[in-house]
């Protein structure tokens, strides 16, 4: 038993002696075999980061608006009478299109021919009464000229009584009678005097209430005539507000058409810019909602006061397009419009609105970073060839920079001012 005791250890220790043997051998080939690391010493050991060479761009200022198209030529069209809609022409839809005085509605007319009788009547009987004025002027007329003959006959006859008397061929008595009749007759041409004089005053008021009946003639043909609603330009309807039997009131909108061959856009930019604009400068309006649409224009008038609630000043701009266009601007959409003054265009420090960061950016400089804090003048959208790169939004800025310059296009939360890096030229890098 203590012999075999004896085997089994030498055998076990044996075992693990090999193990341990075969373990270091594989060691020494794992370490003998290694890939050795170089240490790189140039450049790219150091960041890369992708730059654009600061340069001068020859830009215009660039102010943003925003506004709603509104048709420069559009009507409600109201009924001018009370009455009930007696007829709708079957095309009378929304979305239709329409010609000036084309029939619209027609409303009831029974109560207005009445009107028009009446006042036609009320005409005829006053042009009788003056008829008969002028024929009793005639007579009263030619009555005050007989009373007046008659009185000059009778004071004639008075005179001539007297002188009889002065030669004592004549009474006292012949005188008084006379005398009386003499007064008789002057009385009787001071009223028919005074009868005829009435007369042109009568014709005058007989001449004033045939023109009142005339007015109120023409007030019942008109009102007849607008018994018919026409269209009273031409345009896409809009909207129609009532139907057949409906009762309509004086004043109440009955349909409203639009024509939109002109456009008006108000545009209300800040305050501010007010001294950068004037009347022509180019115009590119844009949809400001989803499917964004294009147009160009320019603008046509600036409004004399600011709106000291939202200190903004509006900015109109007129579009003249063909109504029947699908690309046409249509009434009621919410533009926004960039408007460019050309008499400003002058070489400006450009940077991409990305490269700013909490209103500083990143340059590099002898490839060291460098952190310089910036003022924004402005910003413009679009491309820019001269900068090599694909952006669409930039910054003007009012902060000088130094040519030979390179900006980090995109600084990212780990560069730090001072790094050093290794600068990647935006074109350089597209270009490969």
């Amino acid at each position: 038993m203590p012999t075999s005791k004896l085997i089994s250890f030498f055998t076990r220790a044996l075992l693990s002696i090999v193990l341990i043997l075969i373990g270091l051998g594989v060691f020494l080939l794992l370490w003998s075999t290694k890939p050795l690391v170089s240490i790189n010493t140039d450049d790219r050991a150091y960041p890369a980061v992708v730059v654009m060479e600061a340069k001068k761009v020859d830009v215009s200022r660039r102010i943003i608006g925003y506004g709603t198209a509104d048709a420069h030529l559009h009507v409600d069209v109201p009924s001018q009478i009370n009455s009930t809609v007696l007829t709708l022409p079957s095309r009378i839809r929304v979305g239709q299109s329409v010609k000036k005085g084309e029939l619209l509605f027609e409303l009831e007319s029974v109560d207005f021919n009445q009107q028009v009788i009446r006042a036609e009547s009320s005409i005829q009987t006053a042009l009788s009464d003056l008829a008969i004025l002028e024929v009793e002027r005639n007579a009263a007329e030619q009555r005050a000229e007989l009373a007046q003959q008659d009185a000059s006959l009778s004071e004639s006859e008075l005179q001539r009584i007297r002188q009889a008397f002065d030669k004592g061929a004549a009474k006292q008595r012949e005188i008084d009678i006379a005398k009386q009749k003499t007064i008789a007759a002057t009385s009787a041409a001071v009223n028919a005097t005074e009868a005829a004089s009435r007369f042109p005053s009568l014709e005058e008021k007989a001449s004033s209430a045939i023109s009142i009946k005339q007015a109120e003639l023409s007030l019942a043909q008109e009102n007849l005539k607008r018994c018919r609603i026409v269209a009273p330009i031409d345009g896409v309807i809009q909207y129609v507000d009532v139907r057949v039997g409906e009762h309509v009131t004086n004043g109440q909108r009955v349909a409203r058409i639009v024509n939109s061959d002109l456009m008006e856009i108000s545009l209300r930019i800040p305050s501010f810019a007010r001294s950068h604009i004037s009347s022509g400068d180019p115009v590119f309006l844009r949809s400001a909602g989803f499917g964004k649409r294009y147009w160009e224009a320019r603008v046509s008038r600036i409004a004399p006061e600011d709106d000291s609630k939202t200190r903004t000043l509006v900015v109109f701009v007129d579009v003249d397009q063909n109504s029947e266009s699908p690309s046409r601007i249509p009434p009621g959409l919410f533009l926004r419009g960039e408007i460019v003054n050309t008499s400003t265009e002058a070489p400006r420090w450009v940077v991409p609105r990305r490269s700013i960061r909490d209103d500083r950016i990143l340059v590099v400089r002898d490839s060291l970073l460098r952190s310089l804090p910036v003022s924004i003048d402005f910003s413009i959208t679009g491309a820019i060839e001269n900068l090599s790169l694909p952006d669409l939004d930039w910054a003007v800025l009012n902060t000088q920079l130094m040519d030979g310059d390179f900006i980090v296009v995109d600084p990212g939360g780990t560069l730090r001012d001072g790094m050093s890096v290794r600068a990647l030229v935006a074109g350089e890098v597209s270009g490969k």
